[in-house]
């Protein structure tokens, strides 16, 4: 089993490591995006730093998939980034924000939609999941952050 320390554009003072499944291990090289889970819910990509197979004494999560056919960050930009949080007093993951163009940064945010095909008896509902369900009836799809807004929050 291979393994991949990933930065992510966050302010985190280490890389993460994911494991590499097997269909990737000859796609995920240095300097390539990856798509990577960060805690429960959130998609990132992140930036290999190193592939190895020192494996962890914590569980892992896979490297979800491969970005990039060939790296865009060379290994003298990663040194660079390393030499540039040191000297600011930042992390990796801070420069890599700043220093990747727009359009190579994923950041996902989580959405929920209505089942349409979920027969639910809103009777059993408590106030918070009517209110949900409402929300999304008005509006199909919503950031889980205001799915307990109504339509007429979403101007604010």
């Amino acid at each position: 089993m291979k393994y991949a320390d990933v930065i992510l554009p966050l302010a985190v003072a280490q890389t993460y490591t994911y494991g590499i499944p097997l269909e990737l291990q000859g796609e995920v090289k240095v300097g390539c995006r990856v798509e990577v889970q960060f805690g429960a819910r959130r998609i990132y990509s992140g930036v290999v730093k190193r592939v190895h197979d020192e494996k962890p004494a914590y569980p892992l999560k896979p490297v979800r998939g491969v970005l990039d056919e060939e790296p865009v960050v060379t290994p003298l930009q990663l040194e660079f980034w390393a030499w540039m949080a040191e000297y600011y007093c930042c992390t990796e993951g801070e420069i890599m924000a700043v220093a990747l163009p727009a359009n190579l940064k994923l950041v996902s945010e989580t959405y929920v939609a209505l089942n349409e095909g979920a027969d639910v008896d809103a009777t059993e509902l408590d106030d918070d999941e009517f209110m949900v369900m409402q929300a999304l009836e008005l509006r199909r799809e919503k950031q889980m952050k205001d799915a307990g807004k109504s339509s007429d929050d979403d101007s604010a």
